[in-house]
């Protein structure tokens, strides 16, 4: 497969807020000026599809449902989530598998993930979070 950008980040170490952002961190690996990372987000820009996938280890402050919910210009995306039941004392894995985001013409998309907290008081330490996205 061949592309013409792509970005590969990650973060570690994080405490977010219930249903809070989780930040993409730093940039691991970067090809082509497509796909840039500013602030929280990760903007594709040009029209065209980018793959895009989000691994995350997530350690609740509380037991219950916990996910990851990938949104695109503030919408979510749908398809793009991934829950599991947690404990306070073990971290899950959660994946968010390949999706596809499309930008129409030569506009921009802001991509974000968020935590989604099964109980509104519930925030997570993200251990780890890894996410590519390409343009196909």
């Amino acid at each position: 497969m061949s592309c013409s950008s792509a970005i590969y980040t990650s973060s570690q170490n994080v405490d977010v807020a219930p249903n809070g952002i989780i930040p993409f961190g730093s940039i691991n690996r970067r090809f082509g000026c497509n796909c840039q990372l500013s602030g929280n987000d990760i903007v594709c820009s040009g029209r065209g599809y980018y793959l895009v996938s989000v691994t995350a280890s997530v350690t609740p402050d509380a037991a219950g449902l916990i996910g990851i919910q990938l949104y695109a210009d503030g919408s979510p995306v749908p398809g793009a989530d991934a829950y599991a039941t947690g404990t306070t004392d073990a971290t899950v894995p959660l994946s968010i598998t390949p999706v596809l985001v499309r930008v129409r013409c030569d506009a921009a998309k802001s991509l974000s993930v968020r935590l989604v907290s099964g109980d509104a008081t519930t925030g997570a330490v993200v251990m780890s979070t890894h996410a590519t996205v390409v343009k196909v």
